[in-house]
């Protein structure tokens, strides 16, 4: 789940395209952000940006969902559209749910930003989901935002991520080569739902076909198949 090849493959590219532009390659894997999306249309409470370079989603006053392959992060800037500014939250604790690419970090004081409702089943194909992010605007080229991106694509059948280490409790957005998701946006949120009304369903994984490319589907650990251990961790 935690796509060592995907993110191997992601090296490779960054590193290549880094030569190309005459800059140092990343010391990480970029993880996967935005493309063909516009500024965020409202402020969405629960997003999050942490100072390893990915998103997250807070759930609970005290606990937010990120990607495990994203590494340690010591910082979050949550509720606001502009990367710089937002809520400064401390983070004390870090765990993931073993075996998969799903972590929840803990914040020393409750924040104050309202966090977001979490699904208790996956979407089915064909409905409306919205992703959110600050990464990459384009690719190879990359250029990233200040201001929160987001893009209305469409939920999938899991199986058409499964080569990107997708299982069925997984989510799988649509994507193609002028809109999706991209490098730098891993472990940000996939939600459904209206304005103001927001659900997660899943957390950015990487690309759905494993290629380490934007211009595809994206896989996103599917929530729900974890709302218990959520839950445990949030309650703990």
């Amino acid at each position: 789940m935690e796509g060592k090849a995907m993110r191997k493959t992601m090296l490779t590219v960054m590193g290549a395209a880094a030569l190309l532009f005459g800059v140092a390659a990343p010391a990480v894997a970029a993880q996967p952000a935005i493309i063909g999306g516009s500024d965020a249309t409202e402020t969405y409470s629960f997003m999050v940006s942490l100072d390893n370079g990915c998103g997250g989603s807070l759930v609970a006053p005290q606990w937010i969902i990120t990607a495990h392959h994203c590494g340690q992060a010591s910082q979050a800037r949550i509720g606001s559209t502009d990367i710089n500014s937002g809520e400064v939250g401390q983070i004390d604790n870090v765990t993931t749910n073993p075996g998969t690419d799903l972590t929840m970090m803990h914040l020393s004081q409750p924040a104050q930003s309202a966090p977001v409702a979490m699904a208790q089943s996956n979407p089915s194909p064909g409905t409306g989901a919205r992703l959110l992010g600050w990464g990459c605007t384009s690719w190879p080229n990359c250029q990233t935002p200040q201001t929160l991106q987001q893009i209305d694509l469409q939920v999938l059948d899991s199986n058409a991520c499964a080569e990107g280490g997708g299982g069925s409790g997984d989510v799988c957005i649509s994507g193609d080569y002028s809109h999706s998701a991209c490098h730098g946006d891993s472990g940000g949120p996939a939600i459904v739902g209206t304005t103001g009304n927001w659900t997660l369903v899943g957390e950015t994984h990487g690309p759905g076909d494993n290629g380490g490319e934007c211009a595809t589907s994206t896989l996103y650990t599917g929530i729900a198949q974890y709302a218990s251990w959520i839950q445990q961790q949030i309650g703990s």
